[in-house]
């Protein structure tokens, strides 16, 4: 994960949200982009820091 997803899911866990933050760190370890269910319910900053977030996306490869 990139500083700013761990930032992101820091932040989400911080405001006491921590299934959307483990859902989020889930889906960008999987290479994915996180689009949050409870998007109005997030403050503005936090939202738009998952979005900017789900730009830095890298698939992460098992090693053998």
């Amino acid at each position: 994960m990139t500083p700013n997803q761990n930032k992101a899911v820091w932040e989400l866990c911080r405001q006491g949200l921590h299934s959307i933050a483990e859902a989020a760190e889930m889906a960008w370890t999987r290479g994915e982009p996180y689009r949050p269910q409870q998007h109005a319910h997030l403050p503005r900053e936090t939202a738009h820091l998952i979005t900017y977030c789900n730009f830095e996306i890298t698939p992460q490869t098992a090693v053998a």
